[in-house]
């Protein structure tokens, strides 16, 4: 009877999950615009509001079909994705609205930081408030240390890496290490080591694949690749703690 009733049920939270995308692809459209340039609220070719003429999977305005924002249909595909696992692994309660917040806000940051290399501080500081809130009724039963210590260590070291790079590295990584440290040190502090180590070899792939392929030098968006790295050991660690 359980594997009967808890089927139908995970389906529908996969459909409320398929329910936010449309806000989520205003925030990447929203937000995916070079630093020198304001916020965009209208599509750049017909002038029409990007809430909601852009909000759909097609990835397109819906007035003159110019493509602005995400890709077609990816934000649908990974935040389905990005909420089965976390329904699969061993997350329920708040913790579960907790990494959902925590999880579809880095989704976000991660297309926005693969789109233009910018991680808006104002988003990055949504997610850590809203995980705190959400993580909040849990009181002196959470994992507050761990995760107070994961955040500190995570923006530290990539505080100093900043300034002995000299603006190499940019203060949005700096940032978005607060939530991400915050996020993996609520299950266990010591796996932000794994989340550098895995983020920097994403990196370092992607750099050697393009080197192979002769493709053309660019920044790499670490941001993009450290968010990857810390869903990934988020997951794994709730799904065997």
């Amino acid at each position: 009877m359980t594997t009967t009733t808890s089927t139908p049920r995970r389906l529908g939270h996969l459909g409320y999950a398929l329910a936010v995308t449309p806000l989520l692809r205003w925030l990447i459209a929203h937000h995916a615009v070079p630093a020198d340039q304001p916020w965009r609220t209208r599509c750049e070719a017909c002038a029409a509001a990007i809430w909601p003429a852009v909000c759909t999977p097609a990835g397109q305005c819906r007035t003159c079909h110019t493509r602005i924002g995400a890709p077609p249909y990816l934000v649908e595909v990974l935040t389905v994705a990005a909420f089965g696992l976390l329904l699969a692994s061993d997350v329920r309660g708040w913790e579960l609205a907790a990494y959902t917040w925590w999880s579809l806000g880095l989704l976000v940051l991660a297309f926005i930081d693969a789109t233009v290399l910018r991680l808006p501080h104002r988003l990055t500081a949504a997610i850590t408030a809203g995980t705190v809130v959400l993580l909040a009724p849990l009181g002196l039963t959470g994992s507050w240390r761990g995760a107070l210590i994961g955040a500190g260590c995570m923006a530290g070291y990539y505080l100093a890496v900043h300034v002995a790079s000299r603006s190499g590295l940019g203060l949005g990584d700096v940032a978005v290490a607060v939530p991400i440290g915050f996020g993996v040190g609520w299950l266990d502090w010591r796996l932000i080591i794994a989340v550098a180590v895995l983020g920097h070899s994403l990196g370092a792939a992607t750099i050697v694949i393009r080197r192979l392929t002769n493709a053309p030098r660019a920044p790499l968006p670490l941001g993009t690749y450290l968010i990857a790295a810390s869903f990934a050991v988020v997951v794994t660690a709730a799904a065997i703690r």
